[in-house]
C-alpha cells in the first residue's frame, strides 16, 4: 500500500484500483463538510447513517468518495412555490 501524506489527508493507492487513489480526509475536514459536531457525527455512525471511519496511525479518517456519496444522497430542500409532489 503506497501512503502519501498531505496537509490533513493522505492519498492510498488502492491495489485494486492503482489509477485511482482514495483519498482520506481528516475529522476535522468532515467536520467542515458536513457541519455537526464530533459527538453528533459518532452517533450517526454507530446508528449506521454515515460512514465508519478508518484507523490511521491512531487518528480517525474518512474515505472522500464515501463522505461525498452521504452528502450527495441527502435530500434536495423544498424551496417555496414548488409544486406538490405527486
Amino acid at each position: 500500500m503506497n501512503i502519501t501524506k498531505k496537509t490533513k489527508a493522505a492519498a492510498v493507492t488502492t491495489a485494486a484500483n492503482t489509477d485511482a487513489p482514495v483519498r482520506l480526509l481528516s475529522k476535522g475536514e468532515v467536520l467542515d463538510r458536513v457541519g455537526v459536531s464530533y459527538p453528533c457525527l459518532w452517533s450517526w455512525m454507530r446508528e449506521e447513517k454515515f460512514p465508519r471511519s478508518r484507523k490511521l496511525g491512531g487518528k480517525a479518517a474518512w474515505i472522500e468518495s464515501e463522505v461525498e456519496a452521504w452528502i450527495n444522497a441527502l435530500p434536495v430542500r423544498r424551496l417555496k412555490g414548488d409544486e406538490e409532489a405527486a
